[in-house]
């Protein structure tokens, strides 16, 4: 039995080690800059390592939205110079017109996972139209509701509870014939 621990236990160094030589060691720091170039709007990333530009580093870029990330096409690769430039949809909603943009570097073999971000007034502005907010729709609850279901639920309601009563006086009944037949 001992053998057996001595086994899985040499064998979980070894996972270890392997697991661990493979880490990332160096850090990476991102700068992003936002240009309006003619129509298009462009966010680049800056990616460096220690004050050098850094190659071949894939980069995904996303917006925040209410629960998560919206990610912006795939992760594009830095060139030479260690930038990689995106280029932002100009139909993004947004409630005040304003975006944040994170840019991040994950699961990369040299370099550990970092992200940064920006705000820029790129998001197009969502005018929400309630002039509807007093008609019957079926989102509605209550009074508002469509009076269809109001029917439906009322007809299905009554026709239950007059199938328990009738049950109910079936058993009246019944217990009444009982009697009637002892005497």
């Amino acid at each position: 039995m001992e053998k057996y621990n001595y086994f899985i236990a040499t064998c979980m160094m070894i996972l270890f080690s392997l697991t661990t030589s493979n880490a990332q060691d160096k850090e990476a720091k991102i700068t992003l800059t936002f240009e309006k170039a003619d129509s298009l709007y462009v966010c680049k990333a800056l990616v460096t390592s220690d004050g050098i530009p850094v190659s071949e580093v894939p980069v995904n870029l996303s917006v925040k939205r209410l629960f998560s990330n919206l990610p912006i096409g795939d992760p594009v690769a830095t060139d030479s110079i260690g930038v990689a430039t995106f280029e932002v949809p100009q139909d993004i909603p947004s409630r005040n017109g304003k975006l944040i943009i994170f840019a991040n570097i994950v699961d990369d073999e040299n370099y550990m996972n970092t992200e940064t971000s920006g705000t820029v007034n790129w998001g197009m502005v969502v005018v929400s139209d309630n002039s509807n907010i007093e008609d019957r729709s079926i989102s509605a609850g209550r009074d508002k509701a469509p009076i269809y279901f109001i029917t439906a639920s009322l007809l299905i309601i009554f026709l239950i509870w007059g199938t328990l009563f009738y049950a109910v006086l079936q058993v009246f009944k019944i217990k009444r014939l009982g009697k009637a037949n002892i005497e």
